[in-house]
């Protein structure tokens, strides 16, 4: 029998709601979801004009239809060779794109001191020590910074090099920082370091969710 083409409809709505939604994602996939208080939720918000028994079937029918990829699990023997360290009184500095081309300055200025410099078509975000700000934007003149944050810190994971064939593992901690309230100012990594960068007044709290997982 052919499905009616509103049930289709209420079914297609269900479903993009459900694949934006990562935390329903994962209580149906644990099979812990109140599929009853789901479709009321989604009716309430989205479909006010469609049956609940209707939205309910289709909830039940996602969670029937999708395969579920657990990257948490496939991560646990990750997560043991891994280590964290809190670098503070970071800043971060957005550039315009020229402005690679004063990358040595840069390097002068920054004096030997770790750093990271990441470009795209549009800009350049430069992390850098809070201390060396001054210095840097004299090298490179004051009319080629778009923006400076200061007070920032930065959180660093460092694991092993099975780290690029694992899926899930930046979704992994960003997920527990999204749930905590917690910013992620720059993110970035570099082989087996994953980095982000996070103000000063959430770093505390983001270390302690973040020392949680591993």
């Amino acid at each position: 029998m052919k499905k009616s083409p509103e049930k289709s409809s209420i079914a297609s709505s269900v479903f993009s709601y459900l694949d934006a939604d990562p935390y329903i994602r994962q209580s149906i996939r644990l099979g812990i979801a109140n599929l009853s208080a789901i479709a009321g939720k989604i009716r309430t918000e989205k479909m006010p004009k469609s049956s609940l028994g209707a939205i309910k079937a289709a909830v039940r029918r996602y969670g029937g239809s999708q395969k579920f990829y657990d990257y948490s699990a496939n991560l646990r023997e990750l997560l043991k060779k891994t280590r964290m360290s809190l670098t503070s009184n970071a800043a971060v500095m957005l550039l315009k794109p020229h402005t690679f081309t004063y990358a040595d300055r840069i390097f002068k200025a920054l004096g030997g001191k770790e750093f990271a410099m990441i470009s795209s078509n549009d800009f350049i975000t430069l992390i850098l020590p809070d201390e060396h700000v001054s210095a840097v934007a004299k090298a490179i003149g004051r009319g080629n910074i778009l923006e400076t944050i200061r007070d920032q810190c930065i959180i660093t994971l460092a694991t092993s090099s099975e780290l690029e064939v694992k899926p899930g593992w930046v979704a992994f901690f960003a997920e527990a920082l999204a749930r905590g309230g917690i910013n992620i100012r720059e993110f970035y990594s570099c082989y087996t370091d994953t980095v982000f960068v996070v103000a000063k007044k959430d770093a505390t709290k983001a270390y302690e969710l973040l020392s949680k997982l591993l």
